[in-house]
C-alpha cells in the first residue's frame, strides 16, 4: 500500500505581475507627491494609511481597498491650496495608473501571465480617463477666465447639449 505525501510548493508571480503591481504603487505616491507639491499638507497617519492600502492593493488587487485609496488620493488633492493647478493632471494620472494597473493584475492569479492585447486596451482606456480629466481641467480654467452671470450657464448648457448629441451618435445601434 502507497501513501501520498503533500508537497509544499511555493508558485512565484511572474515579472509582468511584478510590475503590474509595482505600478499601483508608484501611481498612488505619484498623485500624494503631486497634491504635496501643489500645496496639500496630509497628516503623517493619512500618508501611511494610504500608503499601507496601496501595498495592500498591489499584493490583492481585487479587494475593495482600490475604492478607499482612490478616495483617499481623492481627498489629499481637496486640501491644496491651489487646486487649478497643472499638477492636478499628474495626480489624475497617478490615480488612473493605480486603477488600471490592479484591474490589470486582478484579471487573475499571481501567477498567471498577462496577456498584451488586455494591457493594450486597458492603456488606451486609460489614456481616454487621463485625457477626460485633462478636458475638465481646461473647461475649468476656462470657466474661471468668463465673466459672471448668464453667460457662463448659456455655455454650460450648450456644452452639455453638444455632450448629448455627441454620446446620442457614438452609443446609436450600428447596423
Amino acid at each position: 500500500m502507497s501513501g501520498f505525501v503533500a508537497e509544499r510548493r511555493r508558485v512565484y508571480p511572474g515579472l509582468d505581475q511584478v510590475v503590474l503591481r509595482s505600478l499601483v504603487l508608484i501611481g498612488a505616491m505619484g498623485s500624494i507627491v503631486a497634491a504635496q507639491a501643489a500645496g496639500a499638507r496630509p497628516a503623517l497617519w493619512g500618508q501611511v494609511l494610504l500608503t499601507v492600502l496601496a501595498v495592500v492593493l498591489a499584493f490583492r488587487p481585487e479587494s475593495s481597498a482600490g475604492t478607499v485609496l482612490l478616495v483617499g488620493l481623492a481627498y489629499v488633492w481637496s486640501m491644496t491650496t491651489e487646486p487649478m493647478s497643472p499638477l492636478v493632471l499628474v495626480a489624475a494620472a497617478g490615480m488612473v495608473l493605480v486603477h488600471e494597473a490592479a484591474v490589470i493584475a486582478a484579471q487573475g492569479p499571481p501567477a498567471m501571465p498577462v496577456d498584451p492585447a488586455q494591457v493594450l486596451r486597458t492603456c488606451r482606456r486609460g489614456a481616454f480617463l487621463w485625457l477626460a480629466a485633462v478636458t475638465v481641467w481646461g473647461l475649468g480654467l476656462l470657466a474661471d477666465a468668463l465673466p459672471d452671470g448668464r453667460l457662463v450657464y448659456a455655455i454650460g448648457l450648450t456644452l452639455l447639449l453638444c455632450l448629448a448629441v455627441g454620446a446620442v451618435a457614438l452609443l446609436r445601434p450600428r447596423r
